[in-house]
């Protein structure tokens, strides 16, 4: 008759250790914060004037809003836990990034929604582990002076992209060369600079196949002469006067440059000239004049 082998103290500790444990994430996967309401797999913390993101965020949520706080930052430990967050909206808050800010590697993400914050600059690192995004929204940040050329290199999948209402002054045609997907792109109401650095982005514009909404208010602000103009617009001029126009002023300066070029090398050849004869010339005559002696004394 077989013997019944009870199991030992310490593998049923360990189990129960591990249960617990296991109920706790179940908890944590299944529960709503206190501060939000939560809908299937869409949670809600919009407009609760909270300072700092929700702890307990369900990790089986697809959707996120957080518009309409207080946030100056979001918490990337936490928010890296919620692997199958599709729907991030965080607009309407007090958010900053620095140069070193790295978004946190939600790897499903496709829509970012961070219109009307405090961003200042987006650098290649700030989206770098957001290979999925297609709609991202930078839109209302006064304080976003700078775009970095290589900002969305990781990004290539982008096809909504909003610029639309912040301190950009210039922006580069090379932050768009790995976009090959992007359809629209919003650049109104920033107060951009229409010198001849600018052409470059200006002719993109107009080769690539991509929509500008609101594009009669895509406006020069700088220089004075191309003020208030569109971007399309100011284009042809910006030709004109970066790559083919010359004033009355440069002619005069070229001719200036070409007369004195060939009256120097005249007066060069000259000289030359000159030289030679006063080098050569003593010589022939003291030669004449030895011959004439010799002459003389046969």
């Amino acid at each position: 008759m077989g013997h019944l082998v009870l199991p030992s103290f310490h593998s049923s500790t360990s189990l129960w250790i591990a249960f617990l444990i296991g109920i706790k994430w179940t908890q944590r996967g299944l529960s709503c914060p206190q501060e939000c309401t939560c809908e299937k797999w869409q949670v809600n913390c919009s407009g609760k004037m909270l300072d700092q993101v929700p702890t307990g965020i369900p990790l089986i949520t697809k959707e996120l809003i957080l518009a309409n706080n207080n946030l100056s930052s979001l918490p990337l430990l936490q928010m890296s836990y919620l692997n199958e967050l599709v729907y991030l909206d965080c607009s309407h808050n007090l958010v900053e990034m620095g140069l070193d800010f790295t978004f946190p590697g939600i790897v499903k993400l496709t829509y970012l929604d961070l219109s009307f914050n405090r961003l200042s600059y987006i650098t290649s690192h700030t989206f770098s582990q957001l290979n999925k995004l297609l709609l991202l929204n930078l839109s209302s940040n006064p304080m976003m002076l700078d775009i970095k050329e290589k900002a969305f290199e990781s990004n290539s999948l982008l096809r909504y992209l909003d610029m639309s209402d912040c301190g950009l002054t210039y922006i580069s045609a090379e932050l768009f060369r790995h976009l090959h997907n992007l359809h629209i792109l919003g650049i109104k109401g920033n107060p951009w600079n229409c010198d001849c650095n600018f052409l470059e982005f200006c002719n993109w514009m107009k080769k690539a196949d991509t929509l500008y909404p609101n594009s009669e208010e895509i406006t020069c602000s700088k220089p004075e002469l191309l003020k208030g103009l569109t971007v399309l617009e100011a284009e042809s001029k910006l030709h004109y006067l970066c790559l083919v126009h010359l004033e009355t002023e440069d002619f005069i300066f070229t001719a200036l440059i070409a007369f004195c070029i060939f009256f120097g090398g005249t007066l060069v050849a000259w000289l030359a000239g000159i030289s030679t004869v006063i080098y050569y010339h003593p010589v022939m005559k003291v030669d004449d004049e030895s011959e004439d002696e010799e002459y003389r004394m046969i």
